[in-house]
């Protein structure tokens, strides 16, 4: 299977040894003030305290699932997405989230950017996939390959960012007030940024999916109080081309529902070594 080329190629993966890591930020390091309406403080103290972990060694995938390789995946399943039992996907139209009907992984937009998506099926990440999706995945793919995979923790994604020169929220250093332009693009143009992003082994940086961790959105050791943390949202890092800029900050934390799917959410796969 393809997929097994790229699953025990050491370039497409970045290791990470065992060890104790420290994650988030301090809450002196966090923005001052309300950003705007929709990155309210709250969601900035979700990534607080600072604090140490351990983890075991484990390697991640520098690359996303792409559409091919999901595609495998449901021929070999028969597996139902989220989008295709429920019979929509979110979708972001002149600033507002809409429910479109019709959406799924094989047509994530519904206009002519799902021909692009398909031709580019081997180097553009699978879209429209759910914490429900991503995780059905890395079960199918450790039967295959005898291999333990799954999503990547926060820990462990938030190292692998670190590593990788994803920006800290302690690296802002901006006044009340200050401008953060967010970029905006159409369908087809979204997909050709990624493309331009993915280099010839299919490797793609943060910052341009948001990507599902393993782990619920609960509080981290000694942090705030916050009525969404339990086991009712999994966790989303990274951001996408189109988040406020804050939100591609290595330890930003997003959350939604297990089945919620979106054009912009994708997942990279972890595997215990």
């Amino acid at each position: 299977m393809k997929i097994a080329g790229r699953l025990f190629d050491a370039f497409s993966f970045f290791f990470l040894e065992a060890g104790d890591y420290c994650i988030g930020v301090e809450e002196k390091n966090i923005p001052r003030y309300v950003i705007d309406e929709k990155l309210k403080r709250s969601y900035f103290e979700a990534s607080t305290p600072k604090y140490r972990c351990a983890i075991s060694a484990c390697a991640i995938s520098k690359f996303f699932i792409n559409v091919d390789e999901f595609e495998r995946f449901v021929c070999a399943t028969r597996y139902q997405t989220d989008a295709e039992k429920e019979g929509w996907a979110w979708l972001l139209r002149e600033g507002q989230w809409r429910k479109v009907e019709g959406l799924f992984w094989k047509r994530p937009f519904g206009n002519d950017a799902d021909e692009l998506y398909l031709q580019k099926k081997f180097c553009l990440p699978a879209l429209q996939i759910s914490w429900n999706d991503a995780a059905a995945y890395c079960r199918w793919l450790s039967d295959v390959c005898g291999k333990n995979v799954h999503l990547p923790s926060e820990i462990q994604w938030e190292i692998y960012a670190q590593r990788n020169g994803v920006p800290s929220l302690c690296d802002v250093y901006a006044d009340e007030g200050a401008c953060f332009p967010v970029a905006h693009f159409t369908d087809t143009d979204y997909l050709a940024a990624i493309r331009a992003r993915t280099d010839e082994r299919g490797n793609l940086p943060s910052g341009v999916l948001w990507e599902w961790c393993e782990d619920w959105y609960d509080a981290y050791p000694g942090g705030p109080s916050n009525r969404e943390f339990g086991q009712v949202y999994r966790v989303l890092r990274g951001g996408s081309l189109q988040s406020h800029p804050l939100q591609r900050m290595r330890e930003y934390r997003f959350r939604r529902c297990p089945t919620a799917r979106s054009a912009y959410y994708g997942f990279r796969i972890a595997v215990d070594v």
